[in-house]
């Protein structure tokens, strides 16, 4: 899916989170670990066709991208090959399990090891999971039956396993129409919702 899709349903799903649920997430951070994938893959790939444009005078029409060649030419386009190692990394689910449970409890040993011998309130939601790189989970979720093989299939058991699934592509016009039209409904029911709480 797309990076702008991804940020609005990261929103839309923390907002529902808050809305119905006691435990609490920080909005811009869940946003953020929701788009971070994609900003972690393909930053390399859009500096280096931006580079071939302004710099090097390629016309952009001419510059080889991603979504027109096919896989076995991008294997051989260093940058592409980046592009794909980094989105092996950020897009399996293991990797993510791993960064979590890392984060947690990096932050409940430092909290742990540091405190006094009183707790204040602030310091144990500190100790609670890091909710907000749930957003990078969901992110995965989506892309995993929105990508098709042809073009950066999801490897979301990686390292453990190759497995993907041959989705339908984000890409596809009908596709694009019927996801922003659900994000504009849920934002709606959101919005209605929260007036009918005010």
């Amino acid at each position: 899916m797309d990076t702008l899709a991804h940020g609005l349903w990261a929103t839309a799903a923390v907002k529902t989170n808050n809305m119905f649920f006691r435990i609490k997430i920080r909005t811009a951070g869940f946003v953020f670990w929701g788009v971070l994938p994609d900003l972690f893959s393909f930053t390399p790939v859009v500096v280096w066709l931006l580079w071939q444009v302004i710099v090097q005078g390629i016309p952009f029409s001419e510059v080889p991208r991603p979504e027109l060649l096919p896989p076995e030419i991008r294997k051989t386009v260093p940058v592409f090959r980046l592009t794909n190692g980094l989105y092996h990394l950020s897009h399996s689910l293991i990797i993510f399990t791993a960064i979590f449970l890392l984060i947690w409890a990096i932050r409940y040993y430092c909290l742990k090891s540091l405190r006094a011998t009183q707790i204040s309130h602030t310091e144990i939601n500190r100790l609670r999971p890091p909710w907000e790189l749930s957003g990078w989970i969901l992110h995965i979720l989506i892309d995993i039956p929105t990508h098709t093989r042809g073009l950066y299939p999801t490897p979301f058991l990686w390292p453990l396993s190759d497995v993907t699934v041959d989705g339908i592509s984000w890409g596809r016009p009908w596709f694009l129409a019927i996801n922003y039209s659900s994000l504009l409904m849920v934002f709606l029911l959101l919005r209605m919702k929260s007036k009918k709480k005010t």
